[in-house]
């Protein structure tokens, strides 16, 4: 594996900043200016990192009158197996995270309950009245 396709793709925040933006935006595209715009980075910073996107193949530039507009390169390998890598990381997140509230559900409905469940608990004396 070549190191230097790893730091062209995750090389600063800003280049995952960057590939989230596009992950994130379904058919996003925009300029450099647009793109320092969203990214709050000075044009200097997403110039590097979109040079280095282009590099590999993950963003792609399409000239549309005299104005260059950076976009996602859907046919590139690296962009495919990068966004399959993200798709699993949130179903990962998004599981933990259901987990994390089921948890807390349980919690606190067993410390809400503790109080209740004496003034609101059936006893087998009731049940056997109403039947």
């Amino acid at each position: 594996m070549d190191v230097k396709v790893i730091k062209q793709i995750f090389g600063s925040p800003t280049h995952v900043n960057a590939i989230l933006l596009f992950y994130n935006g379904g058919v996003y595209f925009d300029n450099i200016t647009g793109l320092t715009k969203a990214l709050g980075k000075s044009h200097v910073t997403v110039r590097k990192v979109v040079s280095d996107l282009l590099k590999v193949g993950i963003l792609k530039e399409v000239p549309i009158g005299r104005s260059r507009v950076i976009k996602i390169n859907e046919d590139s390998p690296y962009t495919k197996a990068l966004f399959e890598f993200l798709d699993k990381i949130k179903a990962i997140e998004e599981g933990k995270a259901e987990k994390d509230r089921i948890k807390t559900l349980i919690e606190k409905r067993k410390g809400s309950n503790d109080k209740d469940n004496k003034k609101n608990s059936i006893k087998i004396s009731d049940i056997k009245r109403w039947v």
